[in-house]
């Protein structure tokens, strides 16, 4: 795209955004749980020892903040979905409010 062309949207642009996000902040979701389940059924395997405390710790709190962050992600791209069906609408709304106004100013002009 060059300078001079601008953005070039349209209702059905936001809707397959909306569409598209929303279905990968789910799929992205649903597989975080399942990896969460699965990590969480490992159990600590590197023992009760010190070593295996530490390595334990740190594995935790690694895991824990991989996760989260990974939920977030997920909330995120559901979010940015939602709010592109917001202004999938909006456009719509407004496009034709625009092709009201031109068809109500072409009548006028047309009167006159």
């Amino acid at each position: 795209m060059t300078a001079n062309q601008g953005v070039k949207v349209s209702h059905p642009d936001f809707r397959s955004t909306d569409t598209g996000l929303t279905s990968v902040g789910a799929d992205h979701s649903a597989e975080v749980r399942i990896l969460r389940a699965y990590l969480e059924g490992e159990g600590d395997p590197w023992g009760d020892d010190e070593l295996g405390s530490m390595v334990g710790a740190a594995y935790h709190a690694v895991t824990r903040q991989a996760l989260e962050t990974c939920e977030s992600l997920a909330r995120r791209h559901t979010t940015a979905g939602c709010d592109a069906g917001t202004m999938s609408i909006n456009y719509r709304s407004a496009e034709r409010r625009g092709e009201e106004e031109a068809d109500r100013i072409t009548r006028a002009v047309r009167q006159v």
